[in-house]
């Protein structure tokens, strides 16, 4: 009879809590309900490039989707029509519009190439969709995609160009050092003679790096790097916090979203009835 009492003391609060819907995506993505850290923006952002999926224009790489789940640590619900910018280097480490100063020519100018740039609209599961390719590499820094987040922004349809809005997330991705071993053979990387840097000796990494290091899958396993690769990562954002947008790395403070704090009570009140059952 006591352990029938006990079972159902804890079944009652769990199922109660199962009838709120955010209280079950927090279950879901517990360990998206924190705020992530931010990185350097980096000198080689350019905000003038389009709404649009595939970014990868002409540049040669192993073919690379990325989904990116936009989330707001206040509720732990996606954000809809938020806009996610991404942008990094081509497979030989040469940023667009930054193309003689990633050179390293003295004095350089800007250009007007737009590959490996663009902005993507997150649908109504927060999820904004970029193909594009497999990074390549630089002096001095372990591989990275380069990421903000802009809400409250207005998109022109017809432009294809986004205007307004507030930054509220300014970061960076980075890759597991095995994995990009083995991108690092493939053509067009083999032809790459700069030597890589790794996470661990890359000081922006150090900076909360890990919590978005990405898991990347073959699209297609049979077909391995010519079938493609993809992954998903996830961004927990604030409303109530504007981005650093600094050039310094910063890190932003990571705890609990206190939506999800109703879990802490599932414990306690697990742990009191536990020894509610054996002292009876």
């Amino acid at each position: 009879m006591n352990i029938i009492l006990f079972l159902l003391f804890l079944i009652l609060p769990c199922s109660s809590l199962q009838q709120d819907p955010s209280l079950t995506y927090c279950q879901k993505a517990s360990s998206a309900c924190i705020l992530t850290p931010e990185q350097t923006e980096g000198p080689y952002y350019w905000n003038s490039t389009f709404v649009r999926q595939n970014i990868s224009e002409d540049r040669s790489g192993i073919r690379f989707r990325l989904q990116v789940l936009v989330l707001n640590v206040n509720t732990c619900q996606p954000i809809a029509n938020a806009i996610v910018d991404l942008w990094h280097c081509d497979a030989l480490g040469l940023y667009s519009h930054y193309i003689s100063a990633s050179n390293q020519i003295p004095n350089p100018q800007n250009d007007n190439q737009t590959f490996l740039r663009g902005l993507q609209i997150t649908n109504n599961d927060g999820i904004a969709t970029f193909d594009t390719i497999y990074p390549g590499w630089y002096a001095g820094r372990t591989i990275h995609i380069h990421i903000k987040v802009h809400i409250g922004g207005e998109y022109n349809s017809e432009t294809s160009l986004y205007s307004g809005g507030t930054v509220v997330h300014t970061g960076q991705l980075f890759f597991n050092d095995s994995f990009s071993d083995t991108v690092a053979e493939q053509s067009p990387y083999n032809s790459h003679n700069v030597r890589r840097t790794l996470n661990s000796q890359d000081g922006i990494y150090a900076s909360g790096g890990s919590y978005t290091l990405m898991d990347i899958q073959y699209e297609n396993g049979n077909l391995g790097f010519p079938g493609g690769l993809i992954t998903t990562v996830t961004l927990g954002v604030s409303s109530n916090l504007l981005s650093s947008e600094t050039t310094t790395s910063t890190t932003n403070p990571i705890g609990p979203n206190p939506s999800c704090g109703s879990n802490i009570f599932i414990n306690v009140y697990v742990i009191f009835m536990l020894f509610f059952y054996l002292i009876i």
